[in-house]
């Protein structure tokens, strides 16, 4: 219809829209990698897009949620909280959004979660699929990898804070299923060997390179192309040249051209300091990370000739000071001590650049010799464990893999393997043989033969010459072959009789080389060589870390893997067999809850507990000492009241009456922050009656489950109870939580046959009769 005259005249102000009054949607968190130091700000508006992708669909929904997400995620940071927890709850969201996309459910409901961390949902799926013993290379092509139940179960934790961040009641949800085992496998400490390896050559490194890099510096001159360091493999001695440029050889610039040359001298050097700075003090990765300059020598007063450093780190999540104190006492290498590294360390440190009070004591150097804002330590520990030679004792587990690698590539082809995520967010294999080029096939051989041979012996394997020579097959079913090196030393190893084709064939493939070079060259088992021209590599080994990434050979199956939590546990267990648990917690700085959640005495399972204690008595037995003795001696030095296997046959032949919530103990309330409230009460009375607070059982380490159907039943129905009291005490609620999920930790220990018998009485029974709402009230009774 045409406008009328009115219409027309009208002066009516038309709306103009202005681009500069729209204000720009600002969806961004602090996020912080483990290569940076500090955090910075990242886009995350791909969250709103279908399978978090930009390139689809926007779904105009989800903006409220995570925009709420990064209002709380960037309030947690600002209250002084790691954003490196903030980079784990939106990789976790963005996972589980993606998966909940893959599934057609919605990601911000109560189904979409239940899909997810149900009883029957997608992290049950995940559990069942992981095999520990199972090495990447034993599965076939599309084979999912699974997770373990403490990975699920640190999952769904950022996952619930991450939904609670969007404001969802995640609190309600997650009473509809079960909880996973917080039980995390133990940290495995360096054995004695590997110890005595260890820090042999990284202290050699250490204080090898520290004086030539300092002398440089101090008086003005250039460093040499190359630093050496020598290498002790038996009776031969490798030398091997640390370049020291700082340049790169190939790619790997941030966009102001800046990179970091991990395998320069002083890189190289500044990770070592790290790994002996974690065996000197015992402390974690943050901390060693965060320790900083002023560093005081002490002089001990009564003592003129002791003297001690006290390095301080802080430790944001327990909102304290850390310390640890290195002492002017010597270890077992050329008689050096903890006083003399620090004081290298501290003077290496300012020389190249952090010389200011609260400036990092360790850093890297990049390509334009200024201090690279990240510490890489994956990528540095790579360039240690290749040019030190650091073999794990365990390689020998990969023999059936490089056998396979070794044959496909003498058939001029190569085996691709490595981990991929299909479209539901499940880890899967991916496997393919394809063929290659000459040159590449013969190289991989060589490796491959190399890596083979490796799992026989320590010794050195270059410059070994042709022919090998073999025994007869002694009683053992063992072979030695012998060989001589071009340096007129000998060497030999042995062998199963059933692998002696596979060294025949290495022998063999050596030869065909051989043949082909002219005869005035050596004929050499393993080489280098371009055109039949045949050299030695550089270094001790021709591989590198690198190759068994490609070769999916994960860390510590090959090379030893360095690790600050490797370094602690093995202090731990030195320091407990020593002076008992106290002395342990107070080395490692920890609650008594995370040493024997993590680092005490190995596999937490009791049949590997009575193991390793059995064989503890037997060796104690002698003409002198009888079984019991040789037991009172063993749970002596552990710092152990009775012997678990003793333990254990003892609850078996008791009856065994349960206190209301399903657990049992002595009567002797035993809290590690020392608010032991029974005692006080007994103290008052001045009487000695047994604990009957039963509410603080979660905290308490006297009180122990049961594995008997009606105990577990107990506590089942005490756990259900208290998930109902969540939102009568919206106060209470995480102090709530942390006690649920304390004794959803205790209900794992269950043998599958009882908490199965347990919970089909809860499903048809209900709660236990002794347990009801008001006894989960009467529990959060001292929760403020």
């Amino acid at each position: 219809m045409a406008k009328s005259k009115i219409a027309r005249q009208s002066n009516t102000v038309k709306r103009v829209r202005n681009s500069k009054n729209v204000v720009p949607l600002n969806l961004t968190i602090p996020y912080k990698d483990s290569k940076s130091n500090q955090p910075k700000s990242f886009d995350i508006s791909h969250l709103l897009h279908l399978e978090c992708d930009k390139k689809k669909q926007k779904i105009s929904s989800r903006t409220e949620y995570i925009r709420r997400f990064c209002k709380k995620a960037n309030q947690y940071v600002s209250n002084g909280n790691s954003a490196a927890t903030v980079k784990s709850a939106y990789e976790i969201l963005r996972n589980y959004i993606a998966f909940c996309d893959a599934v057609d459910v919605d990601p911000f409901t109560e189904s979409g979660y239940l899909k997810f961390a149900g009883n029957d949902g997608e992290l049950r799926h995940r559990i069942k699929m992981y095999h520990p013993s199972k090495r990447l290379w034993e599965y076939n092509h599309g084979d999912e990898i699974g997770i373990k139940e403490v990975t699920a179960a640190i999952i769904l934790s950022m996952l619930r804070s991450a939904l609670d961040w969007c404001g969802l009641p995640v609190s309600d949800w997650a009473r509809h299923h079960l909880g996973f085992s917080g039980q995390k496998t133990p940290f495995v400490g360096y054995s004695k060997p590997e110890e005595d390896l260890l820090v042999a050559r990284l202290s050699n490194v250490f204080f090898a390179l520290a004086p030539m890099l300092i002398a440089a510096k101090e008086n003005n001159t250039p460093l040499p192309t190359t630093l050496p360091i020598v290498i002790t493999l038996g009776e031969h001695e490798e030398v091997v040249q640390i370049p020291t440029s700082l340049d790169i050889k190939n790619g790997g610039s941030k966009k102001d051209g800046t990179a970091v040359n991990h395998a320069a001298a002083f890189n190289f050097t500044m990770g070592a300091a790290y790994h002996l700075m974690c065996f000197f003090t015992s402390l974690n990765d943050s901390n060693i990370r965060s320790i900083s300059h002023p560093i005081e020598v002490h002089i001990e007063e009564r003592d003129k000739t002791l003297e001690t450093v006290r390095v301080s780190s802080y430790k944001p999540r327990a909102n304290k000071e850390v310390d640890a104190l290195l002492l002017g006492e010597t270890f077992d290498v050329d008689k050096r001590d903890g006083v003399k590294f620090i004081k290298l360390l501290e003077k290496l440190s300012k020389l190249y650049g952090n010389t200011e009070d609260g400036d990092p004591l360790l850093f890297t150097l990049n390509n334009a010799a200024n201090i690279s804002d990240s510490f890489c330590l994956a990528d540095i520990n790579k360039k240690l464990v290749n040019h030190l030679h650091l073999l794990s004792p365990n390689r020998a587990g990969n023999l059936p893999w490089f056998k396979t690698l070794f044959y496909g590539y003498r058939n001029q082809q190569a085996i691709t393997l490595k981990k991929t995520v299909n479209y539901l967010g499940r880890t899967v294999v991916q496997k393919k043989v394809e063929a290659i080029a000459k040159p590449g096939a013969v190289q991989g051989a060589t490796n491959s033969a190399y890596c083979i041979l490796s799992c026989y012996t320590d010794l050195t394997l270059k410059g070994i010459l042709l022919p090998l020579t073999y025994s007869e097959k002694d009683s053992d079913g063992y072979i030695t072959v012998s060989f001589n090196y071009r340096n007129g030393l000998h060497g030999c190893f042995n062998v199963p009789a059933s692998d002696l084709a596979l060294i025949k064939d290495i022998e063999h493939y050596a030869n065909e080389n051989a043949d082909k070079q002219p005869k005035r060259y050596e004929r050499l088992l393993l080489t280098r060589g371009r055109r039949y021209v045949p050299h030695d590599w550089e270094g001790i080994s021709p591989i590198s870390a690198t190759l068994m990434d490609t070769w999916s050979v994960e860390p510590n199956h090959y090379y030893l893997s360095l690790q600050s939590s490797r370094w602690r546990e093995m202090t731990s267990n030195q320091v407990y067999a020593d002076g008992g648990i106290q002395a342990a917690q107070s080395l490692l700085d920890n609650t008594l809850e995370t040493l024997d959640r993590n680092y005490l005495n190995g596999d937490p399972r009791l049949n590997n507990v009575i193991t390793s204690q059995g064989i503890e008595v037997l060796q104690n037995l002698n003409d002198e000492t009888n079984v019991e003795q040789a037991k009172a001696i063993v749970a002596k030095r552990r710092g152990i009241p009775i012997l678990s296997h003793d333990e254990a046959k003892k609850m078996r032949e008791e009856s065994i009456k349960t206190n209301p919530n399903g657990l049992i103990c002595n009567g002797k309330q035993i809290i590690s922050d020392g608010k032991n409230t029974q005692r006080a009460t007994n103290h008052k009375l001045g009487l000695n009656l047994p604990c009957t607070e039963f509410d603080m059982c979660h905290k308490c380490q006297s009180a122990k489950a049961v594995n008997e159907t009606e105990a577990i039943y107990k506590l089942i129905s005490l756990i259900d109870a208290l998930k109902d009291t969540l939102n009568m005490y919206p106060d209470a609620k995480s102090e709530a939580h942390e006690k649920i999920e304390q004794y959803e930790f205790t209900l794992d220990g269950a043998s599958d046959t009882v908490f199965e018998e347990a919970m089909a009485k809860f499903n048809t029974q209900g709660r236990h009769p002794r347990v009801s709402i008001d006894h989960a009230i009467l529990t959060l009774g001292r929760l403020k």
